[in-house]
């Protein structure tokens, strides 16, 4: 019997074809089957030398996968997951679990009635940097935590907009580009309690945002400022900074700032920031920086291995279903927030 995991790709879009290349290239792995409507994603599985499925129909009552990978229209993920789930494949469900809180609850539900793993891609919860700093937070090298910044700042070209949806509300970068970063901090800090904002979109005019501003409080008694624009010429953003995506520039600049009462740090450049002399500290005291070093490996290449352990070896997901969605309200609270004009309390949520 083949050792490795039987994964089919559902969608093969962009997000998709890297799903598949990372499939092909890891030995645990064998990929059975792409299913995608477009004629397309044929010849992008005949390439890939295995099935082609132009619906679920068909790839249900003839694959062998399983496990599935879902990189479709976020509005799918919860028809489809359910359908697969349901089936008996386990489940990884690209960003957001969905783009309804309610429909992301029936998937989690049908998940569970049937027993199977459900991983949610957000696979910055693997980069290398997200996980050092998160060590060098568990181990209190920042003291107490009070604030942190965020930051993500870049220009998405004219024709980037063709696409219809794009322009319309759920389009922007809160939803698509954003959600990454606040799932980040919520990995980090805990999960969010209140959120404000406000957002604008002058300089497109579309009904769409295209730049945000907002401030965040965790029930660990961090705030989080967090600006985000894809209308500015900027390098600060987490695609720029740490060069995980291939389609965006790599400056390497860093895009967070972590505040704490012993030490900052920046990342993912890992500068942290400490007064020379422990003893003596305060503002007419020198401060110094050291860089801490971390080995570099593609994030979505390491969720791969874990979803493998996931279907294998029943392991717990870093990314549940339920987590995603509290990633996926605590999003949306920045709409809300604006739309309303005051706060979101998000207590009673989480």
């Amino acid at each position: 019997m083949d050792p490795r995991v039987r994964i089919a790709v559902i969608g093969a879009g962009l997000i998709g074809h890297r799903h598949i290349k990372y499939i092909q290239d890891d030995p645990r792995c064998r990929l059975t089957g792409v299913v995608d409507p477009y004629p397309q994603a044929q010849s992008l599985a005949q390439a890939a030398k295995t099935a082609y499925y132009p619906d679920i129909d068909s790839f249900l009552k003839r694959t062998d996968a399983e496990a599935v990978i879902i990189a479709t229209p976020n509005d799918t993920h919860t028809p489809i997951g359910i359908r697969c789930a349901q089936a008996g494949l386990h489940l990884l469900v690209e960003k957001p679990i969905d783009a309804d809180p309610a429909n992301a609850e029936k998937l989690i539900d049908a998940a569970n009635q049937a027993g199977v793993g459900m991983l949610v891609g957000h696979h910055r919860r693997f980069n290398p940097y997200i996980e050092a700093a998160k060590t060098i937070l568990d181990e209190a090298r920042l003291g107490s935590i009070c604030a942190v910044n965020a930051l993500w700042t870049t220009f998405k070209p004219d024709d980037y907009f063709n696409v219809s949806w794009r322009r319309q509300p759920g389009g922007g970068p809160v939803l698509i580009n954003l959600i990454h970063d606040v799932d980040n901090l919520r990995y980090l800090f805990g999960d969010v309690t209140r959120v404000y904002a406000e957002m604008n979109s002058h300089i497109r005019r579309f009904p769409v945002e295209d730049t945000a501003a907002i401030v965040m409080r965790f029930n660990s008694g961090v705030l989080a400022t967090i600006i985000t624009s894809d209308t500015v010429a900027s390098p600060y953003n987490f695609e720029s900074a740490t060069g995980e995506n291939p389609l965006l520039h790599a400056a390497h600049q860093d895009c967070y700032r972590i505040f704490g009462t012993k030490a900052t740090l920046s990342l993912p450049d890992m500068t942290l920031w400490q007064y020379t002399d422990k003893e003596k500290q305060g503002w007419a005291f020198p401060i110094s920086s050291e860089r801490i070093d971390v080995a570099f490996d593609e994030p979505i290449k390491k969720q791969l291995r874990h979803f493998c352990d996931i279907a294998r070896q029943g392991a717990v997901p870093r990314c549940s279903g339920a987590d995603a969605l509290k990633t996926l309200k605590s999003t949306l609270a920045v709409a809300r927030a604006v739309k309303g004009a005051e706060p979101v309390e998000m207590m009673a949520e989480n």
